[in-house]
C-alpha cells in the first residue's frame, strides 16, 4: 500500500469515526434526557395538588353547610317550641333563620362549583396518568434500542480506531503531519480523491505535470487551490 492510499483510508477511518462518535454522542444525549416525561409528571403533580386543595375547600364547605343547617333546627325550635312568646324576639329569631337560609345557599352553590372543578381536574389528572404510562413505555423501549445501537457503535468505534492505528504506522512522519495540519483546517477533508484531472473538493483542474506525478506516485501533490492532498485511485 502506497503513502496516498494509506492517507485516503486514514480519511476516511476518520470520518468514520467522527460519524460514530456524533451518533453516540446523540444517544447519550437521548438516554439521559427524559424531558417530555418530566414535565408531564409535573404537570401530573400540580394537578394532584390542586385536587388535594379542592377536595380540603370541598369538606369545609360542607362543614359549614352542616353547621349552618345545625343552628337553623336550633332556630326553629325556638320558633315553634312555644318557648318564645315575644313578638320582637320572635321576628329576630325569624330573620336569623332567613339569613342562615341564604348562607346556606350561597355556600351550596360554591359547593356545587368546587365539585365541577374537581370533576374536571381528575379527568385531566386520568389523561394525564395515562400520557405518563405510555410515554414510560415508549422511553423504556427507546432506552432499550438506543442501549442495543451504543453497543454496536462502541464495538464499531473501537474496530476503526484499531484499525487507523495501524494505518499510522504505515504514514511516513512529515506526511502525517500534514495530513492532521489539514485535516484540522479543512474541517476533516484532507484528502481530495481526483475526479479526471479535477479536484474532487474544490472543482479546480489540477496542472498537467502536478496531475501525472500525482498518478505515477511519485510524490505528494497538493491542489493548487485549496492545498488539500490529492489522491488519485
Amino acid at each position: 500500500m502506497n503513502d496516498m492510499q494509506s492517507i485516503f483510508n486514514l480519511q476516511i477511518a476518520d470520518l468514520q469515526i467522527d460519524d460514530l462518535q456524533e451518533k453516540l454522542d446523540s444517544i447519550k444525549e437521548k438516554l439521559s434526557s427524559d424531558g417530555d416525561l418530566e414535565m408531564i409528571k409535573n404537570r401530573l403533580d400540580k394537578i394532584k395538588s390542586l385536587i388535594e386543595q379542592k377536595e380540603l375547600q370541598k369538606r369545609t364547605t360542607e362543614r359549614t353547610i352542616s353547621d349552618l343547617q345545625d343552628k337553623i333546627k336550633e332556630l326553629q325550635a325556638l320558633l315553634y317550641g312555644g318557648v318564645i312568646t315575644n313578638e320582637k324576639e320572635l321576628q329576630a329569631l325569624e330573620e336569623q333563620k332567613v339569613f342562615l337560609s341564604g348562607e346556606v345557599s350561597s355556600q351550596e352553590d360554591e359547593l356545587l362549583e368546587v365539585m365541577i372543578e374537581i370533576d374536571q381536574d381528575v379527568s385531566s389528572k386520568d389523561k394525564h396518568v395515562l400520557a405518563t404510562e405510555k410515554l414510560t413505555a415508549i422511553k423504556s423501549d427507546e432506552s432499550v434500542r438506543f442501549a442495543q445501537q451504543q453497543d454496536e457503535f462502541s464495538a464499531d468505534l473501537k474496530q476503526i480506531k484499531s484499525e487507523r492505528d495501524a494505518l499510522i504506522a504505515l504514514i511516513p512522519a512529515d506526511i502525517l503531519a500534514l495530513y492532521e495540519k489539514l485535516k484540522k483546517n479543512k474541517g476533516g477533508h484532507a484528502v481530495s480523491k481526483l475526479e479526471g484531472r479535477i479536484c474532487g473538493v474544490c472543482r479546480v483542474e489540477l496542472p498537467v505535470k502536478e496531475f501525472q506525478d500525482a498518478r505515477a506516485g511519485l510524490r505528494l501533490v497538493q491542489c493548487n487551490s485549496c492545498r488539500r492532498i490529492i489522491y488519485v485511485s
